[in-house]
C-alpha cells in the first residue's frame, strides 16, 4: 500500500513538471513594432523594449521549461528503479 502511495505521488509530480513544462513554451510571441505604439515621442524605443523584454523572457520560458522536463524525467527514472526494486523484492 505505502509504495502504491509513492508511486501515485511519483507519477502525480512527474505529470506536473510536464504540464508546467509545456506551459511555458507556449509564452514565445510576436512583439509590437512601433507603429503600435501610434505617433508618439520614443514609439520606437518603446518597441525595441518590448521586443528585449520578449527575448529575454522567452529565454527564461524554454530555460524553465527545460528544467521542468528534466525533473519530469528524473521522476520517471525514480519511478522504474523504486517499481524494479519492488519487483525483484517480491519474487524473493
Amino acid at each position: 500500500m505505502m509504495l502504491e502511495f509513492h508511486r501515485d505521488a511519483l507519477s502525480g509530480c512527474a505529470a506536473t513538471a510536464k504540464s508546467a513544462s509545456g506551459a511555458f513554451a507556449g509564452l514565445a510571441g510576436r512583439t509590437p513594432d512601433a507603429a503600435a505604439f501610434g505617433n508618439v515621442s520614443g514609439s520606437a524605443a518603446m518597441a525595441a523594449a518590448a521586443a528585449n523584454l520578449a527575448r529575454v523572457s522567452g529565454t527564461a520560458a524554454k530555460t524553465l521549461g527545460s528544467r521542468l522536463e528534466g525533473v519530469d524525467r528524473a521522476l520517471d527514472a525514480v519511478e522504474r528503479t523504486v517499481t524494479a526494486a519492488d519487483g525483484s523484492a517480491v519474487r524473493r
